[in-house]
């Protein structure tokens, strides 16, 4: 006798193999990809901040003796970043009178689930901090969540 109903399918155990082991793929793999989003993102962050000083040291030569202040620096900086950065992008002189020495700094913007951000000062080099806000840091070399790169 033949069998009327041949399988044509997957069975209900087959299916439910293949979910099971689509959910332990995408539980590995998800953390993986976040991490490497993130380096992405940091990297971006650092090479806008590395452009951003090598601009403003060449708008302190074009000046050369004039007084340097926050309203140039921060010129700069509304010039050269665009909208659709992941950071927010700011410069802080460290003398109100003469920004000779200033620090540059990349924050996550609200919501972009990124947690590290980029310190640049002028003298003292690029430090990824595991911290969201670093504007306030005057010196990162000091600061234990901060790592020098």
């Amino acid at each position: 006798m033949i069998n009327k109903f041949l399988s044509k399918g997957f069975t209900l155990v087959e299916l439910m193999i293949v979910v099971a082991i689509i959910a332990i793929l995408s539980v590995i793999a998800l953390p993986s990809y976040r991490i490497y989003v993130e380096k992405a993102n940091l990297a971006d962050a650092s090479t806008t901040l590395i452009n951003l000083n090598q601009k403003i040291a060449e708008r302190k030569l074009q000046l050369f003796n004039d007084s340097f202040v926050q309203s140039d620096l921060s010129a700069i900086v509304g010039q050269q970043v665009g909208s659709g950065n992941k950071y927010t992008i700011g410069v802080i002189c460290q003398n109100n009178t003469d920004c000779s020495t200033y620090h540059l700094y990349a924050e996550p913007k609200r919501g972009s689930n990124l947690k590290k951000s980029v310190w640049m000062g002028n003298n003292s080099g690029l430090y990824i901090c595991d911290i969201s806000s670093v504007s306030g840091i005057v010196d990162a070399s000091s600061e234990t969540n901060c790592t020098k790169q």
